[in-house]
């Protein structure tokens, strides 16, 4: 039969304690026997030994165990812990890895656009193809609303058109989101054509065709090379923020922005601002001399940006 009364006691403890009890109970039968009392002294000694120290012995050994197991569940616990931390981080980790691709692919993918709007605007020239190129150039800084980039339409005469885009909401109800300005070579306006939603592109370079007729000797407009130079101006302008806002293209090696001059294309990279050249005249100079420079190129961009800069 179990004994079921000792159920949540040590065993040990009890039998230690029957023994001590035992003990002294066998040297209180020595005593009364007479059978001496050194002996029943020692049985004294032994019982109250036993009953003292095994009990408190036993005791410690199960409070060392139980403080060991609480250890072991505490270590038990944070490695638990460190394990939903780690798995946490790694999680994290993830996601920031899958939202920077997804954001890096996002942007090569709307680099492309650009591109592709760029391109579009001397291939297939529409209003909507320019207006869009142009929505995407002033987004990414390529062009300003101070003036827009130009494209020269009579060397004979040096005379520009230059394209300008406004889609501010304050803006003038005769205004048009695109317009193109006939100016002369330090910016003096000859005429302005707007491109309302309502024309097509025929109708307005017709406009602008005899715009320049007006200011030259029957020189015709050449709207291919009119779309292409705007195309590849936005192009240049796109691949450093050195080269924009961009003014003017000065082929084949310089290129006019609202703060200077800057090379593109195979030259080396090198720039000039405007106020720098026009403190110390000596600069251009210093410029020419280098071995790569395009002289041509060079005094074109130069006298471009002086003109330009002029109030």
């Amino acid at each position: 039969m179990r004994l079921n009364w000792l159920r949540g006691l040590d065993l040990w403890v009890v039998v230690a304690t029957v023994a001590g009890i035992g003990t002294l109970l066998a040297a209180l039968a020595m005593t009364s026997d007479g059978l001496g009392d050194w002996g029943a002294g020692v049985l004294v000694n032994i019982g109250a030994s036993v009953l003292l120290i095994v009990p408190v012995y036993i005791l410690t050994k199960r409070l060392d165990k139980r403080i060991e197991r609480v250890g072991s569940e505490t270590r038990s616990s944070v490695q638990a812990l460190a394990d939903r931390v780690e798995t946490f981080e790694q999680d994290v980790e993830r996601r920031i890895e899958d939202v920077a691709a997804s954001v890096a692919a996002q942007l090569e993918q709307e680099r492309h656009e650009d591109k592709a709007a760029f391109t579009a605007l001397g291939s297939a020239p529409s209003r909507d193809s320019v207006l869009e190129a142009l929505r995407r150039a002033n987004e990414l800084g390529l062009i300003s609303q101070r003036r827009g980039p130009r494209v020269c339409v009579s060397d004979a005469w040096r005379i520009f058109v230059r394209i300008d885009f406004n889609e501010a909401p304050d803006r003038y109800f005769d205004e048009e989101e695109v317009s193109f300005t006939l100016e002369t070579f330090d910016g003096n306006m000859l005429a302005v054509v707007l491109w309302p939603e309502d024309q097509d592109v025929e109708a307005v370079m017709v406009k602008l065709g005899r715009s320049l007729l007006r200011e030259t000797s029957g020189e015709q407009l050449d709207v291919r090379g009119l779309f292409e130079g705007m195309s590849r101006a936005l192009s240049i302008a796109q691949t450093d923020p050195e080269r924009r806002p961009i003014w003017q293209v000065c082929p084949p090696q310089w290129v006019v922005t609202e703060h200077g001059i800057h090379t593109y294309g195979g030259a080396p990279y090198y720039g000039a601002a405007t106020r720098a050249l026009e403190g110390n005249a000596r600069l251009a100079t210093h410029i020419a001399e280098k071995t790569w420079v395009d002289p041509d190129s060079l005094d074109d961009a130069v006298a471009v940006a002086l003109a330009l800069s002029k109030p």
